[in-house]
């Protein structure tokens, strides 16, 4: 289990612009503060990823996405009331930074059931930026010897678990029309 204290600490990191390695629902993520674009850039240089590749944004609660979406309230049930991790693409809003943005205007989004990613979330505030953690064209880590392997000297913060994670990444699917871009 990881600290109030630890979590504290990963929250102060990430208001600062710094990355933070991390369990999420199913993978290790890298994350970061997603209004901070050096934060973003830096991420995209530590695991040598295109800069056109977009990112996942985990939050706690969509109250915590809503400055960056625009969807109804009937999507926002049909998210809430899904079970396993499964992220969605949605509209962004006007306000939503370019660098979270596709090239139709969308951000992919996912409501975290992992109690340290909803902890973290409710501490700052907002979500944060997730992406699996690994170095472009590796498998992402799936245990804290994979993860420190990667990123010991390359992140601020890793918060490492003992708990199995099952190294499947999220569902994917577009809110707008319900297609399956990844099961």
């Amino acid at each position: 289990m990881i600290s109030d204290f630890s979590i504290r600490h990963a929250a102060c990191i990430i208001r600062q612009g710094g990355i933070l390695a991390y369990p999420t629902d199913t993978i290790y993520g890298l994350g970061c503060d997603p209004y901070n674009p050096d934060a973003v850039a830096r991420i995209n240089t530590i695991k040598c990823r295109p800069l056109n590749k977009q990112f996942i944004l985990l939050a706690a609660a969509i109250s915590q996405l809503e400055a960056l979406i625009t969807i109804s309230p009937e999507q926002q049930t049909l998210i809430m009331q899904t079970d396993k991790a499964t992220s969605w693409v949605v509209n962004a809003s006007n306000s939503a930074p370019s660098w979270l943005t596709d090239n139709n205007h969308d951000i992919t989004i996912r409501i975290s059931n992992n109690p340290l990613i909803r902890k973290l979330c409710y501490r700052l505030g907002h979500g944060i930026i997730s992406t699996s953690a690994n170095i472009s064209g590796r498998r992402p880590a799936k245990n804290s010897l994979q993860l420190h392997r990667y990123f010991h000297s390359s992140v601020d913060k890793i918060m490492a678990t003992n708990k199995k994670l099952s190294g499947k990444p999220s569902s994917i699917i577009r809110l707008n029309d319900n297609a399956i871009i990844r099961e």
